[in-house]
């Protein structure tokens, strides 16, 4: 069974503003669910060229009810000083772990920063120090980092993009949140497919009653165009996987998808699930945001 988005008729829910710091693009939120209703938090790029992230609520799966016109979070160490960009956000153990990447110059690294869910919800922005998850690679370009939303075998667990010598999606646990070891090559690209090129995780995984589902972006390396597809995996040992989608979930086909920023690109860091439906928030052409969803029944094997 092929499994297809179905696009809202809002879309673009969310374009770029008038405001400064977000008059150029608006783009890949990460997404959190905190008594029914959704929040995200999502990259944007002003007069400056330095990206923040800005804050927005969503009623049902894509009325937009309350959007801030300051941003809610912002560059502050040296990893950072040129942006930062793409969180994805995860409920774990009491906390809202944010991960995202910050840019210094060309270089992307992982960082991380933390808020209670109730100063979040209350819009009370008291964000612990951001700090870089793995240090020791200071020097290798590493994004698209998620977290598991609960420990497994005891263990926290990592999906990370290391880009040393291929761009593929690796697994990493960790006892405390600052040792991680046991490193696992979980996807690679697929040559001759439309993920033949490189491969990233979109949101944090979603467990299902036997597996973890992980949505995925995947690009072709003709056109570089960016496309969704998913991914099952093992629930007790997530390196290994159960099953990967032959197409692609959502490409571009839209104008605000196919033009932009960058064209033919759509990327997702988030998604929610509401009344058995699979809301997946994304990036269109790197400029605006948008949200496709699908029944979360229809992805299995």
């Amino acid at each position: 069974m092929t499994v297809r988005l179905r696009r809202s008729p809002r879309n673009p829910i969310l374009k770029p503003t008038e405001n400064w710091w977000e008059n150029r693009l608006v783009c890949n939120p990460g997404v959190v669910k905190l008594e029914n209703e959704i929040h995200l938090v999502y990259t944007a790029k002003g007069e400056d060229g330095i990206a923040r992230f800005g804050y927005a609520r969503i009623e049902g799966l894509d009325r937009v009810v309350e959007r801030l016109p300051h941003p809610i979070f912002q560059p502050e160490e040296w990893f950072e000083v040129d942006g930062v960009e793409d969180p994805r956000l995860t409920l774990l153990e009491g906390q809202l772990h944010m991960l995202y990447a910050g840019k210094e110059k060309d270089m992307a690294r992982i960082a991380i920063s933390t808020i209670s869910p109730s100063d979040f919800a209350g819009k009370r922005w008291t964000w612990s120090r951001h700090r870089l998850l793995l240090p020791i690679l200071v020097g290798v370009q590493n994004r698209n980092a998620a977290l598991f939303p609960r420990r497994i075998r005891g263990r926290l667990a990592l999906l990370h993009r290391p880009m040393w010598m291929s761009e593929n999606i690796w697994l990493s646990y960790s006892y405390d949140g600052v040792h991680w070891y046991d490193h696992y090559e979980v996807l690679k690209p697929r040559p001759g497919y439309w993920d033949d090129a490189k491969v990233g995780a979109a949101g944090p995984p979603i467990e299902l009653e036997d597996s973890w589902l992980l949505i995925y972006h995947g690009v072709e390396a003709k056109t570089w165009t960016y496309r969704l597809g998913y991914v099952l995996l093992d629930k007790d040992r997530p390196e290994r996987v159960v099953y990967r989608c032959e197409e692609p979930i959502l490409e571009p086909e839209r104008e605000y998808e196919r033009k932009g920023v960058a064209p033919n690109v759509v990327f997702s860091c988030g998604q929610a699930v509401v009344n058995g439906r699979l809301a997946i928030y994304y990036g269109g052409g790197d400029r605006v945001i948008g949200v496709a969803e699908a029944p979360l029944s229809d992805f299995k094997t």
